[in-house]
């Protein structure tokens, strides 16, 4: 939990700094969640008729690429889009944040060509990994959601939830330091790769745990917008609250823990820095 907090406390610090760069990704996310498949599947479940759901509304509700509609297409392709591109800046500026105490855009945009490429490659695998764990776990909870007996039923798609949020988020806790390696270090992807594995050796269940936390979060906090908003305007600016303040923590704490795992002096808490 440490690493998310500090985390937090950066981010709540930092919140003026960060929020343009986060605004459009997660506004197009916001675009790509499609609120009537979230309401069906929490309707379903709350019915006590788990043999109601069906697999389109579940893979639906957790895609981003979700294919309900050409809105949801371009929003995911967007998001997808907008993502590396502000990923690249965001983790450009707190990165030089860090390393020198100083909270400017100045030549954070001329680290583009270092950082676009990296972020690429990894919000690509990530994404390719979302995608196929959606896949998968839809056609789990799907095939559990068929058992006849409803509460024998809603066990085994408890289970399957919590082991697939697991499985996904410990693939992600191999490659999570790898894009800030990547950055800060120069090194090829392999080596990269390698090295921060080796940085988090130790900690793939703890990063899996921290990140588990904001994941079931964000999902209850998304339920949480399709249930009290009353319109879809509404529901589109919760959502984009709900993902801008999560790709913030997700990156943020990245840095926090690369810089800490290979024992990298920080200036934005170094007290002889002054702002």
């Amino acid at each position: 939990m440490k690493y998310t907090i500090q985390a937090i406390q950066y981010v709540i610090k930092n919140f003026l700094y960060l929020l343009p760069l986060v605004v459009l990704p997660a506004f197009c996310l916001a675009i790509s969640t499609d609120e009537e498949s979230i309401r069906c599947a929490i309707e379903t479940l709350l019915s006590g008729k788990p043999t109601d759901f069906h697999f389109e509304h579940i893979f639906r509700a957790i895609s981003i690429l979700s294919f309900t509609s050409l809105q949801s297409i371009l929003g995911g392709l967007f998001a997808i889009v907008s993502l590396i591109l502000f990923v690249s800046f965001l983790m450009a500026m707190i990165e030089k944040h860090m390393r020198i105490g100083k909270r400017t855009f100045n030549g954070v945009f001329a680290k583009l060509n270092d950082n676009l490429l990296p972020t690429l490659g990894y919000l690509l695998l990530i994404l390719a990994l979302y995608e196929l764990w959606t896949l998968v776990t839809s056609a789990l909870l799907f095939l559990m959601s068929n058992i006849p007996y409803p509460v024998l039923a809603y066990i085994a798609m408890s289970l399957v939830f919590i082991v697939a949020h697991l499985a996904l988020l410990y693939a992600i806790s191999i490659i999570y330091l790898w894009l800030p390696c990547m950055q800060i270090t120069g090194f090829r992807a392999v080596e990269a790769l390698y090295y921060s594995n080796q940085l988090s050796s130790s900690l793939k269940w703890k990063i899996s745990f921290n990140q588990l936390l904001s994941f079931v979060a964000v999902e209850v906090l998304v339920i949480l917008c399709v249930l009290l908003s009353q319109s879809w305007t509404a529901f589109l600016l919760l959502t984009t609250a709900c993902y801008g303040i999560l790709i913030m923590i997700y990156c943020v704490r990245m840095e926090i823990m690369y810089f800490d795992l290979d024992n990298i002096d920080r200036a934005d808490v170094a007290k002889y820095y002054q702002r």
